[in-house]
């Protein structure tokens, strides 16, 4: 088996536990079991389970903003890449079985090693820097939607609530939570 065929194979298995269980939720003994080999070989890959962790994180932050950026080459208008900024928060719910990476590391970010965290903020800031391009040229009846004075605030209120959104139909596992959070600002921009 491809070397890197395996680590992206561990690399989906984690991040899946992850996403659903917890940084917390799996074992290399569950990865092991998943994808058919021993825990040793998991153990050359990653050496340890912070390893792991901080390249999911790693991989995940490139995903996300490759894909905000194709949202953003893809839209008509501002208000259509912060509309699909939403959905992408709520498609990730997984009809409120999973959260995404970030927001998954987050309610558990006691134990998460250093760099696992690092990753988490450098991503958070480029989600923030995308959120306020985007902001800084919509109409100005969005922002008071959202309790911001100004493109920055905004970005950092529309990540916020979007992640707590998540939060709030993780628990009871209905995106209905996520929809209600959301609908004012939708409204907003889906006029």
């Amino acid at each position: 088996m491809d070397t890197n065929d395996t680590k992206t194979r561990l690399m989906d298995a984690a991040e899946h536990y992850v996403r659903h269980t917890g940084a917390d939720g799996f074992s290399y003994g569950d990865l092991a079991k998943d994808i058919g080999i021993r825990k040793a070989s998991i153990h050359y890959h990653y050496p340890a389970k912070g390893d792991l962790l901080t390249a999911i994180m790693a991989r995940y932050s490139d995903s996300v903003i490759e894909r905000l950026e194709n949202i953003r080459a893809t839209s008509k208008n501002p208000q259509n890449e912060l509309a699909a900024f939403v959905r992408f928060y709520r498609d990730a719910l997984q009809d409120g079985a999973a959260l995404c990476l970030c927001v998954a590391y987050a309610v558990g970010n006691d134990g998460l090693p250093e760099d696992t965290y690092a990753q988490m903020i450098a991503f958070r800031e480029k989600v923030c820097l995308w959120l306020e391009a985007s902001l800084s040229k919509i109409p100005s009846d969005v922002l008071p939607i959202l309790g911001a004075k100004d493109p920055k605030a905004g970005a950092a209120v529309l990540l916020a609530l979007v992640e707590g959104a998540q939060i709030a139909a993780r628990i009871g596992r209905d995106v209905t939570a996520f929809d209600v959070a959301t609908s004012a600002l939708m409204s907003a921009l889906c006029t």
